[in-house]
């Protein structure tokens, strides 16, 4: 199959998976804005979530949304593919703004194309090279340990932050699950039969982990009354992490040398400024609508009627 065909598939195909995931997204956000206020972690928010119509939904889209990232993986390189998935956010704009009947926020989309550009950047002079995409038994310690230190970290800032910012470090806290999700899925692709399958601790670990994850992102929404600083927070970091993960533990290089550490250290600086421009504008926002009579419910960047 040529190159040229490959990509003529897996671009639009992604692009429609990145749309699944901000819809999805978009409709996480107003349930969980819904909800009773619930503590981070706490299982009980998942069924009282499951009760309203626009989750369910959510879930259906974010099945289809995942199901065509395969067929764009299929298709096209990860360098190609995440990018473009990432560009989820601005979907999430593109409906936040279309239920309100007003043009996105620029300021919005300047931060969103900041943190993107960022990752893209990162990604394009990282260039990760597959390895042999296997942890060895020795890895589950301290791979579980770094991951709870670092989500508890994260949820510790959360709770010594003002309410308006608090949605950043939980939506980095479900970053970080996603991201070791995805590295714990990477190296039980290669596994021959399910037999084998089942006596990998990995696949437990996700069982685990991926759940944790989920319930982060719905507490990331629950507290942001603008919903686009968790998607991009979340969009961008997973697939660092995953890096991260696959450097640390399954072989995968990154270029080196001084030019190319230096960049990839200002690329992430630029990443983290995206975030925290839109972290400070969704707050600018969300004043004004107040200050304009607005409910998060009427304009549609927050709670709904389900």
């Amino acid at each position: 199959m040529s190159s040229h065909f490959e990509f003529i598939v897996a671009v639009p195909v992604a692009i429609g998976a990145a749309a699944s995931f901000g819809l999805a997204g978009f409709l996480q956000h107003q349930a969980a804005r819904l909800a009773p206020q619930s503590e981070p972690l706490r299982p009980r928010l998942l069924i009282d979530l499951m009760k309203m119509p626009k989750f369910r939904w959510s879930i259906v889209i974010s099945a289809v949304g995942f199901g065509l990232q395969v067929v764009a993986l299929s298709f096209g390189p990860l360098a190609l593919v995440q990018p473009l998935l990432v560009t989820g956010v601005l979907f999430y704009l593109g409906f936040a703004s279309r239920s309100l009947h007003r043009a996105p926020d620029s300021l919005l989309v300047a931060g969103a194309l900041v943190a993107l550009g960022g990752l893209i950047g990162f990604l394009l002079v990282a260039r990760p090279i597959a390895g042999k995409g296997e942890f060895t038994g020795e890895a589950a310690l301290p791979l579980g340990v770094s991951l709870v230190a670092v989500v508890a970290a994260c949820l510790y800032t959360a709770s010594r932050l003002p309410e308006e910012f608090r949605s950043v470090p939980i939506a980095g806290a479900t970053a970080v699950c996603y991201g070791v999700t995805a590295g714990l899925i990477r190296s039980l692709i290669t596994v021959p039969d399910v037999a084998t399958l089942l006596g990998r601790w990995q696949l437990y670990a996700v069982i685990i982990v991926a759940p944790a994850g989920f319930l982060l992102n719905q507490n990331a929404f629950q507290e942001g009354a603008i919903g686009s600083v968790a998607v991009a927070t979340i969009n961008v970091g997973d697939p660092v992490v995953a890096i991260g993960v696959g450097a640390a533990w399954l072989g995968e290089d990154l270029t080196t040398g001084v030019w190319n550490t230096v960049g990839e250290i200002l690329l992430l600086m630029l990443m983290a400024s995206g975030v925290l421009i839109l972290a400070t504008r969704a707050q600018q926002v969300a004043d004004r609508m107040r200050a304009e009579g607005l409910t998060p419910s009427e304009a549609g960047l927050g709670e709904v009627a389900g």
